[in-house]
């Protein structure tokens, strides 16, 4: 999924968005290339992390024997990844591989008290599209079954309070997909009310939450695309339609907007919640495989890839502009933030060879450089916009943060790993 610095309630928690939060990682899961003409796995699967302050990106795990993988979560310092037929948990710090469950058919994941919520799908049918796995040991809980009332595949989940969200839409039996909005009570584990999204409503994919409110993207057959509203209490509002194709969904919501794919031309178009009209085309010509916003540094993640060799993450503003872009994986789908906060991490100024005192600060801080002492100090936002720039004329420079906004900071000297500040 991302930019220089993040903050957000992603990830299957919310983080406040204080200056105490900072965006210790993005979590990329790069499906890889898994050839169908020989059946080989020519890229494997793989997991990575991107440092928004050093911009750096790395491979923290391949994962081998699955041929795709569909999501990414995160919580209690533990990542979740589903990964074509397997539920797998690895340590955010350590990247060890810590359990995994075979989950054959596992589409997306949520989080919510110590649960794993999954949607599943396959070609042929499953006994049950939705389960629930105990986050300690992946055992699993419960499931919905056709009984209860789930018949068909879902993807997307989502969790708003105590319920959980699941786009239902058969879309592993093509010719016969549906549109619906399923609803599961989870302190009960029951399957409580499914919403008819209409006609140009089938195959949802995409659910994204604003207040009471949820807007749901629906890739209908292909042909074109909508956008449905439903309330969090199960009330319908409309389907509109918005494109002739959104390609295979990436979309995101943007403060009162959803950015989505506008396959036609090839690029992001924009949605107004407010209006519930379509607003523009955005000028950037990149076409995502997958999108991540950034609500307090007003900023996206988007992903590229031509899904053979080759990946690219890109930070953009909220019109498109392009700040700054890295090289990924192959296929990277999904993304997710490990958002922490300064009070639990001293490690905060020890993280390189520039040293930062005191962490958080309110007015100033200290900058050290024991290997060096004269030269250019960059201090970089969140987007990765320079906002400071100086030259040292000692191995140690007091910064003036006064005028800077509250959040985290990356403090660049040439040939030294970055360091971060936090202001609050």
């Amino acid at each position: 999924m991302y930019r220089s610095l993040l903050f957000a309630a992603t990830c299957g928690f919310v983080a406040q968005a204080t200056a105490q939060s900072y965006v210790h990682q993005v979590f990329v899961l790069n499906e890889g290339y898994f050839n169908m003409n020989t059946q080989t796995q020519e890229v494997p699967v793989s997991l990575g992390s991107y440092d928004p302050a050093t911009g750096i990106y790395q491979t923290v795990a391949t994962i081998a024997g699955q041929r795709f993988a569909s999501d990414v979560d995160l919580a209690n310092s533990a990542v979740y990844v589903a990964a074509d037929g397997a539920l797998l948990k690895y340590d955010a710090d350590t990247y060890t591989l810590l359990d995994q469950a075979p989950v054959p058919g596992i589409r997306k994941i949520a989080l919510w008290n110590d649960q794993v919520l999954i949607t599943r799908g396959e070609l042929g049918g499953l006994a049950h599209y939705f389960e629930v796995r105990e986050m300690a040991t992946l055992d699993l809980l419960y499931s919905i079954d056709p009984t209860d009332g789930l018949l068909y595949s879902a993807e997307d989940v989502e969790v708003v309070g105590d319920k959980a969200y699941l786009a239902v839409g058969n879309a592993f039996d093509f010719g016969n997909m549906v549109g619906l909005l399923g609803i599961v009570d989870l302190p009960s584990g029951i399957y409580v009310n499914e919403v008819d999204l209409g006609p140009n409503g089938i195959n949802p994919e995409n659910i994204m939450v604003a207040g009471q409110d949820l807007y749901v993207l629906c890739n209908k057959d292909f042909s074109g695309s909508s956008i449905s509203k439903v309330t969090t209490a199960g009330a319908f509002a409309f389907t509109e339609d918005i494109t002739e194709n959104s390609g295979c969904g990436a979309s995101e919501l943007v403060a009162d907007k959803v950015v989505y794919n506008e396959y036609a031309l090839s690029r992001m178009a924009r949605y107004d919640i407010t209006t519930e009209n379509i607003l523009d085309t955005l000028a950037t010509t990149l076409f995502p495989y997958s999108l991540l916003n950034d609500p307090l540094n007003n900023v996206m993640y988007a992903t590229t890839t031509d899904f053979v060799s080759t990946g690219t993450l890109h930070v953009l503003e909220h019109d498109g502009t392009e700040l700054s872009s890295t090289a990924i994986g192959v296929s990277a789908g999904r993304l997710c933030l490990d958002v922490r906060t300064s009070t639990a991490t001293s490690e905060l100024a020890q993280q390189s060879a520039l040293s930062v005192f005191p962490v958080p600060a309110t007015e100033r801080v200290t900058v050290s450089m024991p290997l060096r002492s004269v030269g250019p100090v960059r201090v970089l936002d969140a987007a990765g916009r320079e906002v400071l720039n100086i030259t040292a004329v000692s191995n140690t420079v007091q910064l003036d943060l006064s005028a800077f906004e509250p959040g985290v900071y990356s403090v660049q000297v040439p040939g030294l790993p970055a360091a971060r500040i936090v202001k609050y």
